[in-house]
Order: structure tokens, then sequence, then C-alpha cells
């Protein structure tokens, strides 16, 4: 069994800290608070807890929330950036397992957006709507004289969808010849 390490977050130092096993706490720390009655300040004791991450997006990625009224943030994110370091220019955070509930950090990795889709390909699922199988199906009906508009509807997904693919704006990287 792995031993679980805790480093605070970076710029969370002293209230927040994320685990080498993909986990966030809060620390224990006094919070100031106002009577909204008498307006005087106080303070209380916030309790040490670990923090129960929500769904983030259909991808599968989760969140917490860190600090009241924010925004949730993405706990492999926050994982990578405290234990991989700052995102280089242009990277992605990649799950070396393709789980992106399993936000340990000897699973997560900077890599290229292009290397991030490839591998979400190669696991059989979608990084989209379409899947590699899919935009191959459509190639082949393109080239057998279906319009657009009759394989979008067929696929469920937009006129202009079908277009790009045709174009080659999207999927450029699949080869033209692909078969399965």
């Amino acid at each position: 069994m792995e031993k679980e390490i805790w480093r605070d977050i970076p710029g969370y130092e002293g209230r927040y800290q994320a685990s080498n096993l993909g986990r966030i706490k809060s620390l224990k720390r006094k919070v100031r608070g106002e009577n909204p009655y008498t307006r005087k300040e106080f303070f209380r004791t916030v309790p040490e807890r670990i923090l129960r991450p929500g769904r983030f997006c259909k991808s599968g990625h989760v969140s917490v929330v860190l600090g009241h009224g924010t925004a949730g943030m993405p706990v492999h994110q926050l994982v990578a950036f405290t234990f991989l370091g700052p995102r280089p220019e242009g990277l992605d955070i990649l799950h070396i397992n393709g789980n992106p509930l399993d936000n340990r950090a000897e699973n997560l990795m900077y890599g290229t957006r292009r290397a991030n889709i490839l591998d979400v390909y190669f696991q059989g699922r979608a990084w989209r709507k379409l899947t590699i199988y899919d935009v191959v199906e459509i190639r082949k009906m393109l080239k057998a004289g279906m319009t657009g508009a009759d394989i979008a509807l067929k696929m469920g997904v937009s006129q202009h969808c079908i277009s790009k693919i045709k174009r080659r704006k999207t999927f450029s990287w699949l080869p033209e010849n692909m078969e399965f």
C-alpha cells in the first residue's frame, strides 16, 4: 500500500493540500466572521477535512471547491500542479491509465493536446461525440455520394461537423485510407 503524502497546493498554502493519492483536504485554520446583527468581528476554527469531489464535466473529471463562493477546480489539475509543478505552456494534463477519476500523482503527466486526444481514441472512447470509427464511416458515406445533411442526421451531429471532416479541418491526423 502506497503511503499518502500531503503537500500545500501552490497559491493555497496553509489552507488546502493535495495528496499523491489524488485527494484534496482543507486544513484546520481560523477564519474571520462577522455577526450580522452587531457587526462585531469574530474568528472561528474550521476543522481539517477531506473534500468530497463532485462531477466536473461529461468527460468524467471531478472537481472540488476551494473557498466559499468560488468555482470548482478540477482535482487532476490541483494534484498535477502540486506534484508535477506548473503546467508548461501549450500542454494538457494526461491520465496515463485513461481513467479521469484516477487522480494519483503517478497517473498524471503533461503532454500535448494531440497525445491526449489520441489516447482517448485508442481507449475506444470518443473525444467529443465522434469516435475514429465514426469518422471512417462518415468518410465512406461521403465517398459513396451521400449528402452532408443526410450523414449529419444519421450520425446525430451538425452539418458543420460533417463539413469540417470533409475539408479535413478536424480529424486531419486520421489517415484517409483507414479501415477497420
